[in-house]
């Protein structure tokens, strides 16, 4: 393992996660903070391992001869929605869940906390870095410094934007009723699924009109998450449900007359 490149990977991942930490608003549980985004990018690396291994179960590195004339359109479309779209947000979108059950739910009013938030942007962020990683080290020498600052920029982006929005999605399912509230959950996977597949869509071509309609992605999903965010991620509103505190009662002094 090359030192220079895990610092590059980790670089790559950092600015995203301490705009998180920074903008994260204050709910009073901030001593689970720690716990919430070492766990998240556990889960991240354990979600890269998940796609791998499903991958390659589900579809075999195999060589078959056969006169078959294969579009380029359609394996863009089936590596973009499919075997990266639905493979990775599936891994990902089942962790975000569980961890998010697991600190950032309360179990008695039925509700996702503001954390996940959290949970949502540090395992994308975690899946990033090893991914950024991967693709450093295969890297020329001359190229690693170019390709870390367009996965810093592209990649680390992406994957945050797409999670991101499904953390949201939690949160939103709040204001709904059970069963909507699963139904609404899946509505969000599934455009999580929509999201990654456009990006890797525009992307994989490597043509100039393909990163200009990524980066259109890239600002409409960031509009999106910020409004939405102020909606359903009010301080003020946080700020209620914190309990209050225990007031001290202030001993009156005895008038002597």
């Amino acid at each position: 393992m090359s030192l220079e490149v895990i610092l590059l990977a980790i670089g790559s991942i950092f600015p995203w996660g301490f705009y998180l930490i920074y903008t994260q608003p204050d709910t009073g549980r901030e001593k689970r903070f720690f716990f919430i985004i070492f766990f998240a990018l556990l889960l991240g690396w354990v979600s890269t391992e998940l796609v791998l291994r499903a991958s390659a179960w589900l579809w075999p590195e195999t060589e078959i001869k056969a006169k078959v004339v294969k579009s380029i359109l359609s394996q863009t479309a089936f590596l973009a929605f499919v075997k990266a779209g639905m493979m990775e947000e599936f891994c990902k979108s089942v962790l975000i869940v569980s961890l998010s059950l697991a600190l950032a739910y309360d179990w008695k009013k039925k509700e996702f906390l503001p954390e996940t938030f959290l949970v949502g942007g540090f395992i994308a962020l975690g899946f990033a870095g090893i991914e950024n990683y991967h693709y450093i080290l295969i890297a020329k020498e001359d190229d690693r410094i170019h390709t870390f600052i367009l996965r810093t920029l592209k990649s680390s982006n992406a994957h945050l934007l797409i999670n991101l929005c499904f953390a949201l999605c939690l949160i939103k399912s709040n204001k709904r009723q059970f069963p909507d509230k699963y139904w609404y959950i899946l509505s969000g996977f599934l455009l999580a699924v929509i999201q990654h597949g456009l990006f890797d869509f525009f992307v994989i071509p490597v043509g100039r009109f393909g990163h200009w309609a990524a980066t259109a992605l890239f600002v409409g999903i960031w509009v999106w998450i910020v409004k939405d965010r102020r909606v359903f991620m009010k301080v003020e509103e946080i700020r209620k449900e914190k309990p209050p505190r225990e007031e001290i009662p202030q001993s009156v002094p005895e008038i002597i007359r």
